[in-house]
């Protein structure tokens, strides 16, 4: 089990880097009479937002590996209550990220 969870860890985290880098964007465009404005992020913050990105996609992977070592080799019998409270904890740092504008 721990070596399907460290593989989908990784995967996770490498999706959501690549998905980081084409989504964020490193500069601010501003058109003012004709007049462009570029400003530029700092790099720190740059790889930091990326890694925010990068490490939300390690647990979503982390998820879904878990939950398909589930599927594969648990019994239906068994009943665990992890799945509700990954998401409660999941969705309260998303929702503490965006209020705090980080």
């Amino acid at each position: 089990m721990e070596k399907i969870l460290r593989k989908s860890s990784v995967y996770g985290l490498l999706f959501g880097l690549v998905v980081a880098i084409f989504v964020i964007s490193y500069k601010d465009v501003q058109v003012n009479n004709g007049v462009r404005h570029i400003t530029y992020m700092p790099v720190f913050e740059y790889i930091i937002q990326i890694l925010r990105v990068g490490i939300i996609g390690m647990f979503l992977g982390l998820f879904i590996g878990w939950k398909c070592y589930e599927k594969k080799y648990k019994s239906q019998q068994e009943r665990t209550y992890y799945l509700p409270f990954f998401f409660v904890v999941f969705i309260i740092s998303i929702i503490l990220m965006v209020i705090f504008n980080w």
